[in-house]
């Protein structure tokens, strides 16, 4: 495709303003605020500017993706707020594989979290004292009766 073309082709495009102004784009940023609909508009425009500049896209497949323009915006944000971690199957064979996370923690653990982790907690704050405490606390009297720490078993510490 000549230069001129692709420079008529580039005209045709929006501002990232002009875009989060469209109707079918100004609703996503009353639900999910105008930093991430204008990051997503930038996105959505500059993978068309990379299809023109690649001479993969006519003015007629222009036409259609400017048409389609709110929706490649929505699906953009929604593939960007999307958490990237989620459940997997494993069917490798191996009971703790380490590509795959760690081992799953057990129900009692995830109960704990549920509870402490939704609220306030005493993390860097001794009680007893009424002062600031370490995080490390918490683990360090489980790890020393899990290693029967009494006498001469240490945790190292990597220092």
């Amino acid at each position: 495709m000549e230069t001129a073309a692709k420079s008529e082709l580039f005209r045709e495009l929006p501002s990232v303003d002009e875009l989060i102004r469209a109707p079918a784009v100004a609703g996503l940023a009353t639900k999910h605020g105008t930093a991430a609909v204008t990051a997503a508009a930038r996105v959505v425009l500059a993978r068309l500017r990379e299809e023109i500049s690649s001479s993969l896209l006519d003015a007629a497949a222009l036409r259609i993706a400017l048409d389609g323009l709110g929706n490649a915006v929505e699906q953009q944000l929604r593939q960007a707020l999307t958490h990237s971690l989620r459940p997997v199957i494993n069917a490798t064979g191996v009971i703790l594989h380490t590509n795959l996370g760690r081992a799953p923690l057990a129900e009692a653990a995830l109960a704990h979290i549920q509870e402490t982790a939704g609220r306030f907690s005493n993390l860097e704050f001794d009680v007893e004292a009424g002062t600031r405490g370490k995080r490390d606390a918490h683990v360090d009297r489980l790890f020393r009766s899990l290693l029967n720490e009494g006498g001469t078993t240490r945790v190292a510490t990597g220092a």
